[in-house]
């Protein structure tokens, strides 16, 4: 090791991990974003062309699919980074910040004030529920 190297000072790592969480967290909602403006213009092709050129519904049918599937596994992705963050700088505020109540230790709060309905769970519900509504359209467009 170099004679040159050291440790990382406590807010320097809550810098770090900040940063590293509003990457992911910004890549998330992009992936939302993303997610709801592509499925709304397939959903919309889709119904435009109903009935007139099967192939075309069948393969915007495959994409709501795939794009919903993708959309899923993406956002599982995401959600692993950010408890590994969220974990490290609770990890951080219960060193470095003992001193301060509950409620000043934002990452430790939100712990404690986590319930059963998280956005995790409604929005990969929402991609999974896109992907069988893609399965349903294709099943649609082979018997139209």
């Amino acid at each position: 090791m170099s004679s040159n190297s050291r440790n990382l000072e406590p807010s320097e790592l809550l810098n770090l991990y900040w940063n590293y969480y509003q990457l992911h967290a910004d890549q998330r909602m992009k992936i939302t974003e993303l997610f709801i403006t592509v499925e709304t213009i397939l959903f919309g092709v889709y119904a435009a062309m109903f009935g007139e050129n099967l192939s075309l519904m069948l393969i915007i049918s495959i994409a709501v699919f795939i794009i919903g599937l993708i959309c899923y596994f993406l956002d599982v992705r995401s959600t692993m980074l950010l408890h590994d963050c969220r974990v490290a700088i609770r990890e951080l505020e219960s060193r470095f910040m003992p001193n301060y109540s509950q409620d000043m230790r934002l990452f430790t709060c939100v712990k404690r004030h986590e319930g059963l309905i998280k956005f995790s769970k409604l929005i990969r519900s929402c991609y999974l529920s896109v992907s069988l509504a893609g399965i349903a359209m294709v099943i649609i467009a082979l018997l139209a």
